[in-house]
């Protein structure tokens, strides 16, 4: 079978620096934190009071609002109704990467146990969200919600792209939502794993993580079906790889073997070479293991060559979505292409990179981008990696 070409043609953002995707673009290439005082919940015995934490939320359910948000921007974008999404019938399915889906479900749970209440009610309510997005979108295939750490929205994409590819549908609405938790926060707490400040990403000082939210939605289509109805066309995903070294329950493995394997396929599955990457977008979590395996795994990526390639990550500016993180990177790929620009990382002063093939800044510049790497790595020693391509051609049908 042929495989087809997968294309996307709507975007949706809200995070903590930007309410749509308009604004996301002016905050990235100005280097504009969202990382503040957190308001969202009682900090009390936690390690630091900083989170991207996204202020234009309503009280209640902070998750809902980050997928109907960004949900209605992808949809708006794409030119697409929820009418017309349900003519599509079964040929559109939906791939949706979180954590919160399982935490809040945990707290919930607990929370119900230990006050001695039925949880009969909690276990149903973690069906809400799938529901409240086949509502908003008007998909009638499957859905398909994938919780694997913090690759979840990585791999929520991939498996979109894999879908589309395949022929086994036509569109697809993917990517990932997570909002901020008590489930998350004390659990990195635990781990004595987050920053006691701002996250600072492949600094000599960086030392730990700031938990961040956001929602970023997208649709894909094939080529075809895109052309079909006329549609404009943002970007294109060339190839795509998960991986699992079972290194570890919570900690990488220190020399970056898994993830330089998941790197390398995803590059062998798009048909190029490291030579061919412009950018790559780190997963960077401001650890001090994550940061030095991820930079042997790229340095080892382009050992063999004498090609130059720039690296950010861009928790630096909005913290860590967990399982929305590699949907929220998409669209950075995406609008540093659009854009032409490199995205910067304000807080690097004394970066770790020594190799002169790995270009790190502090400040934006120009950089014209055909292919990007885009990094996600995870617990459980969960790996995934997408490529990004510049789409070639008018955009129209």
């Amino acid at each position: 079978m042929r495989k087809q070409r997968v294309v996307i043609t709507g975007m949706g953002i809200v995070c903590a620096n930007a309410g749509n995707s308009k604004e996301f673009a002016k905050a990235l290439f100005e280097g504009k934190s969202g990382i503040r005082t957190c308001h969202a919940f009682d900090t009390t015995g936690l390690s630091t009071d900083c989170f991207g934490e996204v202020s234009a939320l309503q009280a209640g359910n902070r998750f809902t609002e980050l997928l109907e948000k960004s949900t209605k921007e992808m949809m708006d974008s794409a030119g697409v109704t929820s009418s017309m999404i349900n003519r599509w019938g079964r040929n559109c399915r939906m791939f949706f990467g979180t954590l919160i889906f399982s935490s809040d479900y945990f707290y919930r749970h607990s929370l119900a146990k230990c006050k001695e209440q039925p949880a009969d009610d909690e276990i149903a309510r973690i069906n809400e969200y799938t529901d409240y997005a086949k509502e908003l979108t008007g998909v009638r295939g499957n859905v398909n919600v994938i919780s694997a750490s913090c690759a979840s929205g990585t791999t929520a994409i991939g498996m979109a792209f894999d879908y589309l590819r395949s022929g086994l549908c036509e569109s697809a609405v993917a990517g990932g939502v997570d909002s901020l938790s008590l489930v998350t926060a004390y659990g990195f707490n635990a781990l004595k794993n987050m920053s006691s400040s701002v996250c600072n990403p492949f600094d000599q000082t960086r030392d730990g993580i700031t938990i961040g939210e956001c929602g970023a939605m997208f649709l894909f289509e094939t080529l075809e079906h895109a052309k079909a109805r006329g549609a404009k066309i943002i970007g294109e995903i060339a190839g795509y790889a998960i991986g699992n070294d079972a290194y570890h329950i919570t900690s990488p493995e220190p020399h970056g073997n898994g993830a330089y394997h998941t790197m390398q396929e995803a590059l062998a599955d798009a048909g190029i070479t490291a030579s061919d990457i412009d950018y790559i977008n780190a997963h960077g979590t401001g650890t001090l293991i994550n940061d030095d395996m991820e930079l042997k795994a790229i340095e080892r990526l382009l050992e063999n060559t004498d090609h130059t390639v720039s690296v950010s990550s861009t928790k630096a500016l909005l913290g860590h979505c967990m399982g929305a993180s590699g949907a929220i990177e998409l669209a950075s790929i995406l609008l540093s292409i659009k854009e032409e620009k490199y995205i910067p990382m304000p807080n690097l002063q004394k970066s770790i990179v020594q190799n002169k093939q790995i270009r790190m800044m502090s400040n934006t510049s120009s950089l014209w981008i055909n292919y990007a790497l885009s990094n996600s790595f995870a617990f459980g020693g969960n790996s995934a990696a997408i490529v990004v391509k510049r789409y070639e051609g008018d955009g129209t049908a």
